[in-house]
């Protein structure tokens, strides 16, 4: 008999299934190279993962897969007494938080881009459009604040903010 008791049946079943959810863990975070190895590659992907119909789920492990490990996102927002602040979230933080939001439709595209590098120290700002539908009219546009690093294989999103356009912050 391959197992001398349920119990040891039952801790086999368990270390396995650990195991093969830690591996497909793992594996999910894998970085398809196209998204990762060259700016272009990486923005496209960072722009996809965020847009989709309503009720779409939203390609979570390939955003993780952009983002460093140890990256963080910064929202401005408000307190109670409706002072603006900046709040610091993990990757997967904002992904808890932002479910709600994109539940609905929400498509975001680049339509500028500047860069600057020294070393493997990159900053990107992308301009961005937002609407409800792919083809649907702009809703609004901002710019994504991104800094990037590349650790001679591949590019890493680090950090990142955003503003959104209004008459009191226009896009420059």
């Amino acid at each position: 008999m391959l197992f001398k008791s349920f119990t040891h049946f039952l801790h086999f079943v368990l270390c396995a299934l650990l195991f093969s959810s830690s591996v497909f863990a793992q594996e999910s975070k894998t970085p398809r190279a196209e998204d990762v190895t060259s700016i272009d590659g990486l923005m496209r992907a960072y722009y996809e993962v965020v847009s989709g119909g309503a009720g779409v789920a939203r390609d979570m492990q390939r955003d993780l897969s952009l983002h460093h490990p140890e990256a963080a996102i910064f929202i401005h927002t408000r307190n109670a007494n409706k002072e603006r602040i900046l709040k610091r979230y993990t990757v997967e933080e904002y992904h808890s938080n932002s479910k709600p939001f994109f539940d609905g439709g929400f498509f975001e595209n680049e339509i500028k881009r500047e860069v600057k590098r020294f070393g493997h120290s990159i900053q990107i700002w992308s301009t961005y459009e937002m609407r409800k539908t792919q083809d649907g009219p702009v809703i609004g546009r901002g710019i994504n604040n991104l800094m990037l690093s590349f650790d001679g294989k591949r590019y890493w999103i680090l950090a990142e903010t955003w503003d959104d356009e209004s008459k009191a912050n226009p896009i420059p």
